[in-house]
């Protein structure tokens, strides 16, 4: 039987994702005719392409009667949407950012870490803006960002 994941529920309108069926119309179609016959749902909304479906239900009808009424039926069994871990870019990007300077500082024997190569990247664009001119704006920016970073924990730590 395959999940469906709460993405949201609201007093009459229920949410889910079935993503292991998304792209299937076949399946969706179906879907939609077996979820209009649940005692209490008035209004079945799907996205095969997103593998959304949106119920809309009577008052006096919980959420978990429509889960309940899905599952006896053998249409999707409902899982909360925190049973599907999902990271956000922020976590990929810190996860990412983390591999690499483990990396880093093993590769350089341990000399090198982000943090110092984000710091020696910066205080060369300050030079080198200030070389061309550009003293105020982005060499001063370049070099205070530098500073900042001397001590801070912005980059990633193990």
């Amino acid at each position: 039987m395959v999940s469906a994941f709460v993405v949201h529920e609201l007093a009459g309108r229920l949410r889910l994702r079935i993503p292991e069926k998304r792209n299937d119309s076949a399946f969706f179609a179906a879907l939609a005719e077996r979820l209009a016959e649940c005692p209490g749902v008035t209004s079945v909304k799907l996205n095969a392409f997103t593998g959304s479906v949106l119920l809309l239900h009577a008052a006096e009808t919980s959420a978990s009667d429509v889960a309940r009424y899905a599952e006896q039926a053998a249409l999707f069994s409902v899982k909360p949407l925190s049973a599907t871990p999902v990271r956000t870019l922020g976590q990929h990007a810190t996860k990412g950012l983390n591999a690499f300077d483990r990396s880093l500082t093993t590769a350089s024997g341990g000399l090198v870490d982000l943090q110092s190569a984000f710091f020696l990247l910066l205080v060369g664009l300050a030079v080198y803006q200030a070389r061309r001119g550009q003293i105020l704006v982005p060499a001063v920016s370049m070099l205070w960002e530098a500073i900042s970073l001397v001590g801070s924990d912005k980059i990633g730590k193990h």
